[in-house]
């Protein structure tokens, strides 16, 4: 069964009833990640057939993230640490953490479900080469975690 990574701080508990068709259709075996330390770390230990990115995530306890954090007035707004984690990953500006990342990971298993509006980051993903993207809002589908998923099980 395809492993698939939701990086979402509040995955857990406002967004819950999202995982229940994933988990009911085992679309795959879904890791959630509730801050970029972890993610990494996640990362970094196995593989991901799929990986699902909020932008707005907290650092967690790795000082390098917390100190991305701490310069833009310790705002998940502002601070954008999902798009940091991709340009890291995806090797764009790889300065961003004195890690390496992983090897394995490409643009076309990454999706972003994020509040902010395409629009709002079309731009970053058009560099970054990632095409699933899904705004969330109050109106999404529970089974929208699913379909982006199954979208990127495709590529």
């Amino acid at each position: 069964m395809p492993k698939a990574l939701w990086i979402e701080d509040s995955a857990r508990l406002e967004l819950s009833s999202l995982t229940g068709p994933v988990f009911f259709n085992g679309t795959c075996e879904l890791t959630l990640a509730e801050d970029v330390t972890t993610a990494v770390d996640l990362m970094l230990a196995e593989r991901f057939a799929a990986i699902i990115v909020d932008i707005r995530l907290p650092p967690g306890r790795d000082p390098e993230w917390g100190a991305h954090y701490r310069r833009t007035g310790s705002n998940k707004v502002n601070a954008q640490l999902g798009l940091r984690l991709l340009r890291w990953l995806l090797r764009v500006d790889p300065t961003i953490y004195s890690k390496s990342p992983p090897d394995w990971i490409r643009a076309d298993q990454i999706g972003v479900f994020t509040v902010e509006s395409k629009r709002e980051v079309q731009q970053d993903l058009d560099e970054l080469g990632i095409a699933v993207f899904q705004e969330k809002n109050a109106d999404i589908p529970d089974n929208t975690l699913d379909e982006l998923i199954r979208r990127l099980l495709q590529n």
